[in-house]
């Protein structure tokens, strides 16, 4: 990875560091952007040569920076980089390779600034790790169907009444891996589902839903949700989701996305989800 096409941000609660090109930091060195590390397990075969593969893993991501400083304030910002990089919270790293952007969140291990004396440079070396090694790109929002047409005040005639749009649609998951999504489901409807044509599984919560709720429903790894909204207040519904259902992930590739209801029709369903890359 050549660094003089990188630029990077770091944010830490509400202050921002920015390492590029017109910047007073000058990033030498970054490490485990280009890839994490894997596990695999394989399991001995008793009775014959060899084994087979038990489970694969990506593991979490160590990310290592040394950057030079260049500017005159060298002491006073000494003092606000051992502040930024505090180990007591959370960061987010944005990377922008070549113009492709993405994001990480980042943990400080270690971080390390000396200076032997007021004319020494100011080099820092910090080290980070990622407990979630995916890079991600900004959330992606697609929507399958919604009234389309219909007339407004003040019409002319000939008008037409809103149609319904198509209830289907394919969606393309270009990262490196499968991703979690969140399914949007605005009522009105009657035991709404989502189906993944592709995998065939589906997502079905038997409840119906009013014109003034949404339906949410998170399929995350740890993060597995069903709400309803009203009023601006969610509440769980968990407890209605179809036993047969799966939290499934949208794979790498095309994804070919149906809504069903049994009954009413919906304002909108939409499909919101991150593309998720195993490195830059």
């Amino acid at each position: 990875m050549d660094v003089k096409f990188l630029n990077l941000k770091f944010e830490s609660g509400n202050k921002t560091l920015n390492i590029e090109k017109d910047s007073d930091y000058k990033l030498i060195k970054i490490e485990g952007l280009e890839s994490s590390d894997y596990e695999v397990n394989i399991e001995q075969n008793n009775n014959y040569d060899g084994g087979y593969i038990n489970k694969k893993r990506v593991l979490p991501r160590d990310v290592f920076i040394e950057v030079d400083y260049k500017g005159l304030n060298k002491e006073l910002e000494r003092q606000k980089l051992i502040g930024f990089f505090n180990p007591k919270q959370q960061g987010i790293l944005t990377t922008n390779y070549c113009g492709i952007e993405r994001f990480i969140l980042y943990e400080v291990e270690s971080f390390k600034a000396p200076m032997d004396n007021l004319y020494a440079p100011l080099n820092f070396k910090v080290d980070l790790v990622c407990p979630d090694p995916y890079l991600k790109d900004y959330i992606t929002g697609e929507e399958i169907s919604t009234w389309i047409g219909g007339w407004k005040f003040k019409f002319k005639l000939p008008f037409r009444f809103k149609q319904k749009g198509e209830t289907k649609k394919n969606i393309y998951n270009s990262g490196h891996v499968e991703t979690p999504m969140e399914v949007r489901f605005k009522g009105p409807a009657v035991n709404p589902s989502v189906i993944n044509h592709t995998t065939r599984e589906f997502i079905k919560v038997n409840r119906e839903l009013t014109s003034d709720d949404t339906l949410y429903i998170t399929t995350g790894f740890g993060n597995k949700k069903v709400e309803i909204e009203r009023e601006g207040k969610r509440v769980n519904a968990f407890n209605y989701i179809d036993l047969d259902s799966t939290f499934f992930s949208l794979v790498v590739g095309d994804n070919l996305m149906e809504y069903t209801t049994e009954s009413l029709e919906p304002q909108s369903v939409e499909i919101r989800y991150r593309n998720r890359y195993l490195g830059v």
